[in-house]
């Protein structure tokens, strides 16, 4: 598993502000959830709380779920709350609790093997309320793998300088897997820092995501197709 959520997991922070539009992520979802009458959530992969703070400035009864600890230090000293547990997705032990459950930032991306992607969709299943809503996406395989090139990214902010390299290698172990390299290069006051980091990603062709939906006893509700990925909103029956 990747270290840039554990020992990186400053990196990750710092970084992600700058990649991500957490405001627009943020009116996505809450869209979503107003429509469908949502206000009891559980974020699934909520990482340093960047989302978790717009949920609960919104009035929503949010609980944030990640498995790593030291992303759940930085949410909780960021919200100025305890409002998270630390738990693996393929295990969650909630029953009926929920209104809706979204998977954020693709995290499903990390689960490579079947058994625990039906794993987690139960779990899911089990967290919700009767016609509960289940919101994720994943990485589509057709658009990843036509596009299979490696990519670099440059972040400067606060008089600190961040660079990442990112090389991608096709593994298909596990699915549509592959194996991403990156390295971080941290330059400040003139002193520079490096840390590389391994991990595998899974990304779905469109008929496979489905049919794991079906297999777990969810219904789709809608699909929506952006560059590389695909969202996904289910219903729980």
């Amino acid at each position: 598993m990747t270290q840039l959520y554990s020992s990186l997991a400053h990196i990750y922070h710092e970084m992600y502000q700058h990649i991500f539009d957490y405001d627009k992520e943020f009116s996505f979802y809450d869209s979503i959830l107003k429509k469908n009458n949502c206000k009891k959530i559980l974020e699934v992969g909520c990482g340093s709380g960047m989302l978790a703070r717009r949920f609960l400035k919104n009035g929503y009864d949010y609980l944030g779920l990640d498995l790593f600890n030291e992303m759940l230090d930085i949410a909780r000293s960021e919200v100025k709350a305890d409002t998270f547990v630390q738990c693996d997705m393929q295990n969650i032990p909630f029953i009926q609790q929920f209104d809706a459950v979204l998977i954020t930032g693709r995290s499903i991306a990390y689960v490579i093997e079947n058994r625990g992607l039906i794993s987690t969709f139960k779990g899911i299943h089990n967290s919700l309320k009767d016609k509960g809503l289940f919101v994720f996406g994943v990485f589509e395989a057709n658009s990843i793998f036509d596009n299979f090139n490696d990519f670099e990214q440059n972040i400067e902010l606060n008089g600190k300088r961040l660079r990442r390299i990112s090389k991608l290698k096709k593994n298909l172990e596990t699915g549509w897997t592959y194996d991403w390299q990156a390295k971080y290069i941290i330059e400040e006051n003139g002193k520079f820092c490096e840390y590389d980091d391994l991990t595998t990603l899974r990304a779905f062709t469109e008929d496979e995501i489905l049919l794991f939906l079906k297999l777990t006893d969810f219904k789709l509700k809608e699909l929506i197709k952006e560059d590389k990925s695909i969202t996904l909103i289910a219903e729980k029956i």
